[in-house]
């Protein structure tokens, strides 16, 4: 089965929001997909109320927990409310509110702390890219994330490339084939319980396929693309 998580990051309103999960939550349930959508975090509880099978991620969490902290997204609330999944490290997120691979390292240890399943993201910029770099950088990412003394439950890897992030841009697929075979050789030097890995990054209707039929690739990690219900009705 392919995890396919909509990133709907601060696109759409609510009513917009409303639309596309209707057509999810009318979807006939596959064996071949695992459809997770990430509204903006304001909307997560309308959405669970209104479609309570559609399965939600929060788009980030922090770990300063209950009390005096305003703006705080608790990850308590994901549990009350039954949401099982949250991005962490986005690079929307590292580079406007400053997340470090450390702070994605305590988020992600929370989360799982909590039975929350964290979507982890790393990836390259594009001059790492242009300079033949990317595994390294890679490599560097996870040791800094990831424990080699931690037992992990279930965790989900999603690599997008900063320069492909709403770019148009892609990697070749055996761009993507060779850096998803990489990070699941080097992730075999950690304990998981379940890891998948997925691609993100300017993934659309025209390259969907040919992503998800790659040997290494668990699913995708779509934003602009997934605000559209002809890409969302491709998984019927």
């Amino acid at each position: 089965m392919k995890y396919i998580i909509f990133n709907w990051k601060s696109y759409l309103n609510l009513k917009e929001t409303i639309s596309l999960s209707k057509i999810i939550s009318n979807l006939p349930s596959s064996k071949k997909f695992k459809l997770v959508s990430s509204p903006n975090n304001f909307f997560n509880l309308a959405i669970k109320s209104r479609f309570p099978k559609n399965t939600l991620a929060t788009q980030n969490i922090d770990f300063h927990g209950s009390g005096a902290n305003t703006g705080s997204m608790n990850i308590n609330h994901l549990i009350e409310n039954k949401i099982k999944y949250s991005i962490l490290g986005h690079s929307e997120v590292r580079s406007n509110f400053g997340d470090s691979d450390t702070i994605v390292k305590i988020k992600l240890d929370l989360c799982l702390s909590h039975n929350i399943i964290p979507i982890v993201c790393v990836g390259e910029t594009k001059d790492v890219y242009k300079s033949k770099k990317t595994k390294i950088f890679l490599k560097s990412q996870i040791n800094k994330i990831f424990d080699k003394s931690t037992s992990y439950n279930e965790v989900i890897l999603a690599y997008e490339p900063l320069w492909s992030i709403g770019t148009g841009l892609t990697p070749k697929i055996d761009e993507i084939e060779e850096i998803s075979s990489y990070l699941s050789k080097i992730l075999k030097n950690y304990s998981f319980k379940k890891i998948n890995i997925l691609y993100g990054g300017s993934v659309n209707l025209t390259n969907i396929s040919d992503i998800l039929n790659l040997r290494n690739v668990n699913g995708v990690l779509v934003g602009s693309a997934s605000t559209k219900s002809d890409f969302i009705k491709y998984f019927k």
